[in-house]
């Protein structure tokens, strides 16, 4: 098992800080899947692990000056209540359902990611984050951190995809800014699903060992690769993986 949990955690430490988030996503279908974590487990183990992943690729980001400061400050003021509730939501949801729930996201925002990716609208050249309301972003903030709560997720993936697909954000600020919401994010969230005893530490450890050398050299391809070859490949790899996670739950 330990094995295991440390070719996870090289695999999903790359992958989030490449694409911009903690590793929740991905990392629940396959503690799920390969380590059979029970979906409560699998769902809140990842979360200590995606606190180290953030670190280590916020080293790398905040050198590059892309964090737009405006956008993380309301989003974590909006986010912070959510995720609280959120996670204390999630006890009442069937285990089940909550990984059906997670493939269900991951392949829609990952089609969004395809579609947006052809005839990409550059909001951020015409008018600039801005002008977007300062309500308006935290309605959003509210909105995916409730869902980040209950899914156990850290909320990265749903910020870059709101920050992209709804603020107009470029991808690479859009992952930057992401980050360092989810830092804040994360620990009410990690702190509350481990007092429900949705965390196995000893999962977390061994995953950790495979996130530190990664997740740098994730965040270190990232600021090489085109914006656009970024989009194209998160969209892939989301529908990838739901389509595989959502499928293996009616075989089980």
């Amino acid at each position: 098992m330990t094995f295991t949990a440390i070719i996870i955690g090289c695999i999903t430490g790359f992958i989030s800080a490449f694409f911009g988030f903690g590793g929740s996503s991905i990392d629940t279908p396959l503690l799920n899947v390969f380590l059979h974590l029970p979906p409560y487990v699998a769902l809140g183990t990842p979360l200590p692990v995606a606190i180290l992943t953030i670190l280590i690729a916020l080293s790398v980001y905040w050198k590059s000056n892309l964090i737009n400061y405006r956008i993380f400050l309301y989003s974590a003021l909006g986010g912070l209540p959510g995720v609280m509730i959120g996670s204390y939501l999630s006890q009442f949801f069937p285990g089940k359902i909550l990984m059906i729930l997670t493939a269900g996201v991951l392949f829609f925002i990952g089609l969004n990611f395809l579609i947006n990716d052809i005839h990409q609208k550059e909001l951020y050249a015409k008018k600039g984050q801005d002008k977007i309301s300062s309500a308006y972003i935290l309605i959003m903030a509210i909105v995916s951190s409730v869902i980040s709560g209950i899914l156990a997720n850290g909320g990265g993936l749903f910020f870059v995809a709101i920050y992209v697909m709804l603020f107009g954000m470029k991808i690479k600020e859009a992952i930057a800014t992401s980050l360092l919401t989810v830092a804040v994010l994360i620990l009410p969230s990690c702190v509350i699903h481990y007092y429900l005893g949705h965390i196995d530490l000893d999962v977390s450890f061994a995953m950790s060992l495979g996130v530190i050398p990664m997740a740098y050299a994730g965040a270190k391809l990232d600021l090489r690769t085109k914006s656009s070859t970024i989009k194209m490949l998160f969209g892939f790899l989301l529908i990838a993986f739901s389509l595989y996670f959502f499928g293996y739950q009616f075989l089980i």
